[in-house]
């Protein structure tokens, strides 16, 4: 009875030990993939990232797409499409992180992850597209940005559905 006792006793404290936080998930991921992680990223750094885009970050463009994509201002558009771009990197970054880590994806599913990534993808080709076109005084604005407003409603849609989807699992 001792022995099993002693046994059980040793397989539980070797099962604790065993665990592994996510120091040690970030360590097994640099030295299973050969790469080095920068010393911010880590989980809570990549659920605030997200958030802020899902929050913020979408408020600002929602203000750009309502009150200034109408103008095609080609200035505008590049600063925005800059900003798009830099989330759209900070993001990857985590996402990528989370999935090596094996934490998971940064919009909770792979599905999902890879539908916003595209989407914020094709808003960003668009903007590029239009910065493209020269400007004429003849032109119509509304027909020009047509397409860039239906791609930046597709990526509102999506992130809203996220958003009101961590709402419902108490997330966010």
């Amino acid at each position: 009875m001792k022995k099993i006792m002693t046994l059980l006793a040793l397989f539980c404290l070797s099962a604790t030990a065993l665990a592994c936080d996510e120091s040690c998930l970030r360590e097994q991921a640099m030295k299973t993939h050969n790469i080095k992680f920068p010393t911010y990223l880590d989980s809570q750094y990549c659920r605030n990232t997200s958030i802020d885009f899902l929050l913020n970050a979408r408020k600002s463009l929602q203000h750009y797409h309502d009150e200034r994509l109408n103008t095609a201002h080609r200035g505008g558009i590049r600063n925005i499409r800059n900003f798009l771009e830099q989330r759209r990197e900070w993001l990857n970054e985590c996402d990528q992180y989370l999935t090596l880590t094996m934490q998971g994806r940064l919009f909770r599913s792979k599905e999902t992850s890879d539908q916003i990534f595209h989407t914020i993808g094709q808003v960003s080709e668009e903007l590029n597209r239009l910065i493209g076109i020269p400007a004429s005084a003849n032109e119509d604005s509304m027909t020009l940005t047509e397409i860039a407003r239906q791609r930046f409603e597709q990526m509102f849609r999506q992130l809203d559905h996220h958003r009101t989807d961590l709402q419902l699992r108490g997330l966010l």
